[in-house]
């Protein structure tokens, strides 16, 4: 096969980049810049399953009672705690509430599927806002396989942009190439992060699918996205990525729904 040259800083930089594809670049950055946010990355910790209100990937949910915990009306199997998030303890969020995720993972019948869970407001998620009111109260699940426990421990910012698929609607007028493209991964500059973030703005796969609010019809706000096999032990079809979304009018109106390629 003969040996191969190792891709050091030198040889790569012996590429020229083409004047006009970095025009290009940075005509986009110069919009983009307009639409950044801050996204916040999850660190996580391994954690004994406990029933509390702290901010948690998988694990045991806090229940406001014993009957609290949901049930798949096709299964009537517990559904399984997929995100909890404390938002007295989020960055720049001024609620006290705590946001919920559970999803059925039941196989037996395969309730994804035959609920379509992957579309919002799903009777095989349950994406709620709840008040803590004391401690947690406890439970036995009926589930096949209760998902290890992670607490979210610290929250790391980074820039975050927004994805090609809704620059028509943000008034972003550029037809993004793959030689721009490139160039924005190498630098590691405007793209849109696709793991576990809180905020930020949601990374497509099939188009724009936000979902509006049912009662005042208002488009939903990304809370947080979850990847596929990130922190979450869990594949969204063909390692696809779910978006909890809430309406910003009224709280109560949180959603979920994930596609894949």
């Amino acid at each position: 096969m003969g040996n191969k040259v190792p891709k050091t800083q030198a040889t790569v930089m012996e590429k020229p980049i083409d004047n006009e594809v970095e025009q290009e670049f940075n005509d986009l950055m110069k919009l983009l810049n307009k639409h950044k946010r801050t996204a916040f990355i999850p660190t996580t910790e391994a954690h004994d399953r406990v029933f509390s209100a702290d901010s948690k990937i998988g694990g045991l949910p806090y229940l406001r009672h014993e009957n609290d915990w949901p049930t798949c009306p096709n299964c009537q199997k517990h559904m399984q705690l997929f995100l909890q998030l404390n938002q007295e303890h989020l960055p720049n969020s001024k609620a006290t509430e705590l946001i919920q995720l559970f999803y059925c993972t039941t196989t037996d019948p395969l309730c994804e599927t035959d609920l379509e869970a992957f579309f919002p407001f799903s009777e095989a998620v349950v994406c709620r806002q709840i008040e803590i009111k004391g401690p947690s109260a406890k439970t036995s699940p009926e589930i096949e396989s209760l998902f290890d426990e992670k607490r979210i421990v610290g929250w790391t910012p980074k820039d975050d942009y927004p994805h090609p698929e809704e620059y028509e609607q943000l008034g972003i007028d550029f037809e993004l190439d793959d030689e721009v493209y490139d160039l924005m991964e190498e630098r590691g500059v405007g793209l849109t992060i696709q793991k576990d973030k809180l905020y930020g703005w949601p990374h497509w796969i099939q188009g724009v699918e936000y979902p509006f609010d049912r009662k005042t019809e208002k488009q939903m706000e990304l809370v947080f996205q979850l990847d596929s096999h990130d922190n979450l032990p869990f594949m969204f079809g063909d390692v696809g990525i779910g978006h909890v979304t809430q309406s910003p009018e009224n709280p109560q109106e949180l959603a979920f729904a994930w596609a894949c390629s």
